[in-house]
């Protein structure tokens, strides 16, 4: 088995994965770190979904995962949980994908790796660029392959450090084809406040298995904000339509110079 490798090396942080990583190792040594790590994901996704959204079919599959364990290993989860939330606070950004590949839990064969945090910011900081200049409520974000949430969680931080809330100035729309992705990133985007709705399934095959959506989602009623917010779009789109129609009305007004015709069009903006 490879040795671990532990992210930030030294100060606080460091130290904090350190113990994280630690702790984790310390639980049911006679299961696969993978499959101890989607169980850890697994319950506390659960747990914050159903603190707000109630589903029996959720409870029945974190008593079943809860089972597997030993109380001393379940106290243990928990305190994987403080940990994550502290390791979490600073700033929005992946820490689960992180100790994902610290604990050399990747899949070389199948290519799953979660993107670096570093490569996540510059792309939110380019996006974020890209509509400054246009006046919105809100930004709606689409992940198709969401892995871990980083993208989404670096385009949050973005917001904040432009002085925004990313409860009230984003939503996101995030799928992966592999649950335990999508379980990641639900747990993070939940516990950074973000609403969001995270679905399970093959984006390119229009397939959805599960769908979760995040408490802020539920919490900062974004159901009716969605729909008042496609229904401004819809009547852009119909003015839209309309000024279309008007520049090719304009296109009758032709007159004749030298023998030459001119077509005078009035542009609508």
């Amino acid at each position: 088995m490879k040795k671990p490798r532990t992210p930030h090396g030294s100060g606080d942080e460091g130290a904090q994965y350190k113990s994280f990583i630690d702790t984790f190792n310390g639980i049911a040594h006679h299961r696969h770190r993978y499959e101890v790590f989607k169980d850890f994901v697994t319950m506390a996704a659960i747990s914050l979904h159903n603190a707000v959204r109630k589903s029996v079919h959720l409870e029945d599959e974190y008593l079943a995962t809860a089972k597997r364990y030993t109380r001393e290993e379940l106290g243990a989860f928990s305190t994987l949980l403080g940990m994550l939330v502290n390791l979490l606070e600073p700033v929005p950004q992946d820490i689960l994908g992180e100790l994902f590949m610290a604990l050399n839990l990747g899949n070389e064969r199948t290519g799953q790796f979660f993107t670096p945090n570093y490569i996540s910011l510059l792309m939110a900081q380019i996006n974020l660029a890209a509509q400054s200049n246009e006046e919105k409520d809100f930004v709606k974000l689409c992940e198709p392959a969401c892995g871990a949430g980083g993208m989404v969680l670096a385009f949050a931080r973005c917001l904040i450090d432009s002085g925004k809330n990313p409860a009230q100035a984003m939503w996101a729309r995030c799928q992966d084809i592999d649950r335990l992705a999508v379980l990641i990133c639900y747990t993070q985007l939940s516990l950074w406040n973000i609403p969001a709705v995270v679905i399970v399934g093959d984006t390119l095959a229009n397939e959805e298995r599960e769908v979760f959506y995040t408490p802020a989602h539920y919490l900062g009623f974004w159901d009716v904000r969605l729909i008042r917010d496609s229904r401004l779009r819809a009547a852009e789109l119909e003015v839209e339509h309309e000024a279309i129609e008007l520049l090719v009305d304009g296109a009758d007004d032709v007159h004749s110079d030298n023998g030459s015709a001119q077509v005078q069009m009035r542009w609508i903006f």
